[in-house]
């Protein structure tokens, strides 16, 4: 088996896991649809990343743009755990911006009840 293929089949999940996440927040109104379009964007070039790993790689290699070793273990796993790592931060951003905007709305809410009390 190719280590392409193994950094393919490993990442790949992450990747539709991403897009999973951005349409759900998408559908439940947490992000908006330029955030929404973003985070498209974003996971569709990790996955074009993903499936021309190799071609790009013999096209700087055979143009002299780059002298490193083929992709080795190490680096598949290396490569897995950044997927993994943007994942969870992506995940955190979305949970601290719903839990900013529940803040928010508490606050407004908190301030119209305390300015009617005021005036009783």
């Amino acid at each position: 088996m190719s280590k392409y293929l193994l950094l393919f089949i490993l990442n790949v999940p992450f990747v539709f896991l991403g897009l999973l996440k951005a349409l759900m927040a998408y559908r439940t109104k947490l992000i908006d649809w330029l955030t929404f379009s973003l985070r498209v964007i974003f996971w569709l070039i990790i996955l074009a990343g993903l499936i021309f790993a190799e071609p790009i790689y013999n096209y700087l290699f055979n143009h002299g743009l780059t002298d490193s070793t083929p992709l080795s273990l190490p680096d598949v796993v290396l490569a897995t755990g950044l997927m993994l790592s943007l994942s969870l931060c992506l995940s955190a951003y979305s949970k601290i911006e719903a839990l900013e905007k529940r803040f928010s709305d508490l606050h407004e809410k908190i301030s119209v009840i305390a300015s009617k009390n005021k005036l009783n």
